[in-house]
């Protein structure tokens, strides 16, 4: 008897540390296999994979279908926005913790073991790591590198987000008990958008281990898309600008935030020709932060003379 109840208590154990892994998948067919693949192979086993499909059109269904009981597969009536769509899936987890997973990246074996125990001792909020960025064939292009932090980093983010979605661990109580999700609205900021919100309320940590490999393919962020997300962003920023409690200190962060969405304005119009238009960005950002001068230099001077002449002009 006695047996029987250490038994039942280390499975009772076992499931308040459930990982549920969010994956949404339209039409991801080319590198799905591959991505279940890695959670499987996983040295931590406590998981189970929320599969929402997308109402996708080509063999993905049949993909997620072959594996086991552990991936729970749902089809959507329709297609839906990213940010909708995760908060469904959301609403399919029993896990302790979410995490996610897109259908063109993998993660790294001991993934899941790295982050379940950094939560746990340092019960944070949400936890983020390390990436190598993959091309579409596979092959390592480069690693972005993050540093081991832990507390209240809203200002570290504020300066420099570095939160890469796939490297992300939710402890899912912090989403339940103080109702947030994606804001299905935002179209191309939706993580952004969660994932600041948590830092400006709860404790979070980063750490410097390698945790995924991430795809960047033809959906992943170009000069042009800046335009479309530097709204989104200053939305999100506005909201937590409103509600905190800001020190000076935070001030000058958030000002800087703000002044670098001018700056990311600036570069798709830079691209198109557009350099009057650009130039007011540039100028409104360098006139409120000297340091802008050193980014603009930075991303211009060495491999496009011809445009900072333009602007000059």
């Amino acid at each position: 008897m006695v047996l029987i109840n250490d038994l039942f208590e280390h499975i009772m154990e076992e499931s308040k540390s459930l990982v549920s892994i969010i994956m949404n998948c339209y039409n991801g067919q080319r590198h799905l296999k591959e991505a279940i693949d890695s959670i499987y192979q996983q040295d931590y086993h406590d998981w189970e994979i929320i599969f929402w499909d997308n109402a996708s059109n080509d063999d993905s269904a049949k993909i997620a279908k072959s594996y086991d009981k552990r991936l729970k597969y749902f089809l959507a009536p329709s297609n839906t926005s990213l940010g909708e769509a995760r908060n469904i899936a959301l609403q399919k987890a029993c896990g302790k913790y979410v995490a996610f997973l897109d259908c063109d990246d993998k993660y790294l074996p001991e993934k899941l073991t790295k982050q379940v125990n950094m939560m746990e001792i340092n019960q944070c909020a949400l936890c983020y790591g390390s990436v190598i960025v993959i091309n579409e064939e596979g092959e390592k292009i480069k690693k972005n590198l993050v540093t081991d932090k832990v507390g209240n980093i809203l200002d570290q983010l504020l300066l420099k987000y570095e939160i890469n979605m796939q490297t992300v661990m939710i402890r899912r109580t912090v989403l339940r008990e103080n109702k947030l999700s994606f804001d299905p609205k935002l179209q191309f900021s939706p993580d952004y958008d969660l994932f600041m919100r948590i830092a400006a309320e709860h404790n979070i940590c980063s750490i410097s281990c390698l945790l995924v490999e991430y795809r960047k393919g033809k959906t992943s962020l170009t000069v042009k898309m800046l335009d479309r997300i530097a709204p989104e962003m200053e939305h999100t920023l506005k909201k937590l600008y409103n509600k905190s409690n800001i020190s000076t200190k935070m001030l000058d962060n958030f000002d800087f935030a703000f002044q670098m969405l001018n700056f990311y304005r600036s570069l798709p119009l830079i691209q198109s020709g557009h350099y009057s238009q650009a130039r007011k960005y540039i100028f409104k950002s360098i006139k409120v932060k000297k340091k802008f001068i050193f980014y603009f230099l930075i991303m211009f001077l060495p491999v496009n003379r011809k445009w900072l002449l333009k602007l000059m002009m």
